[in-house]
């Protein structure tokens, strides 16, 4: 499935005209030039206009120019120089990852697309990017999910592309009905060993499934391969939303296997959700003073900021915040610095919840300010991202309505 677009204009076609008019007028000039293949002449336009090194979009342009010159050290720098100008300049983080990729830096690829994609979640080249990449490394999980926003962002439903991954996905859920069929059969029959590994065959099949892992890790309790268990408990946790149950059944392998820190840790998260003075919250009080040891054992402390940096590393970034937290529990610390990777870290995993929110909060500024056009897009935006039923959602839906309306009823009537 190699998706990856290496010649991103997307964003270049729909450049912001609420600047200097003459400014703009220019930049779209290049932009015509350059869709046309009159390269050097879009480079020439660019690079006379002295207010285009000051605009984000104008060098991503310039740097798309010079890749295709053949120049792609100076394209790098061009788009490096884009998003120093505009942080929020999403088509530049994008190419940047897209030239990494080709040069087979897939982890310093990946990094930039998750910028990209922080700011434009609903991008489906961000989306289908970063599918790739993962499955490339083969991290399942994140490979599907991606895929996955792919298919729900992508707006040309017949294009080749989409039609081969639609029907891979579609292929991969009739096999994950199969063997779900299959493990009900084995479960009325007792036979644990083949619900097991009927339930290893669904999440090879299709990765998604959280209900199974932690069904794994029950099966794998209960024959006392606790080593077995604490993998799907983690992988249940760090990839998924977990209820109290999942995180105090995690400290509980942790513990059983000796692992102190992480048991500590655990422990100490679960505790914040369990109702004071219960029979949970008296045991987990007594883990707790019983592990208390681990954290004056500097040394030990350390190597969970270590892995925490190794993650990083390698693009694991559900595992990168899990060590950086427990690093920030055991010392009983607060770091502004590495509180913001976890802060990070946590919208490239999951960034619609946070673009959402930064889009509602313009929409009254850009009604107010009669901007009703950018204020439709911002709202469309919002219903493409938006949980159903939010009040995100259901604002967005009231204001697109209105701000419609008074749009039309400026072309009927010149209001």
């Amino acid at each position: 499935m190699e998706g990856v677009s290496l010649d991103n204009t997307a964003g270049l076609s729909n450049i912001d005209l609420s600047g200097e008019k003459a400014a703009a007028e220019k930049i779209t000039k290049a932009y015509e030039l350059y869709a046309s293949g009159q390269i050097q002449e879009a480079v020439n336009c660019l690079e006379q206009d002295l207010q285009a090194s000051s605009n984000a979009y104008a060098q991503v342009l310039l740097g798309n120019c010079y890749h295709k010159l053949g120049q792609k050290d100076r394209a790098m720098s061009l788009w490096q120089r884009a998003t120093d100008l505009s942080p929020l300049e999403y088509s530049a983080y994008l190419n940047i990852g897209n030239e990494h990729y080709s040069n087979g830096e897939i982890y310093q690829a990946i990094f930039n697309w998750h910028c990209a994609g922080s700011i434009a979640p609903e991008n489906p080249v961000i989306n289908l990017n970063l599918a790739v990449a993962y499955d490339k490394l083969g991290y399942r999980i994140k490979s599907t999910r991606y895929f996955e926003k792919y298919l729900k962002y992508n707006t040309n439903k017949t294009s080749p592309e989409y039609q081969k991954i639609k029907h891979a996905i579609a292929n991969l859920t009739a096999k994950t009905e199969f063997y779900l069929k299959k493990s009900e059969e084995y479960r009325a029959q007792k036979d644990l060993q083949k619900v097991a590994a009927s339930y290893l065959m669904l999440i090879s099949t299709y990765a998604i499934l959280p209900g199974i892992y932690t069904n794994l890790a029950s099966i794998f309790v209960f024959d006392k391969n606790y080593e077995k268990a604490q993998e799907f408990y983690k992988i249940a946790y760090l990839n998924f939303p977990y209820s109290p149950s999942v995180l105090m059944n995690l400290a509980n392998m942790e513990y059983l296997l000796g692992k102190k820190s992480y048991a500590y840790c655990y422990y100490k998260r679960v505790f914040q959700y369990l109702p004071e003075s219960t029979s949970h919250w008296l045991q987990v009080k007594v883990k707790l003073a019983e592990l208390a040891a681990v954290t004056r054992d500097s040394e030990l402390i350390e190597t969970h900021l270590q892995k925490a940096k190794e993650a990083e590393d390698v693009c694991q970034y559900e595992v990168a915040i899990d060590e950086y937290e427990n690093y920030l529990i055991l010392t009983e610390s607060h770091s502004d610095e590495i509180q913001q990777l976890i802060d990070k870290y946590k919208i490239f995993l999951n960034p619609e919840p946070f673009v959402v929110k930064m889009l509602y909060a313009q929409i009254s500024e850009l009604m107010l300010s009669k901007k009703l056009h950018a204020a439709v897009e911002v709202c469309d935006r919002i219903m493409t991202m938006a949980e159903p039923h939010t009040k995100e959602m259901i604002y967005a839906m009231k204001c697109k309505v209105e701000c419609k309306n008074v749009i039309i009823a400026r072309e009927q009537f010149g209001a």
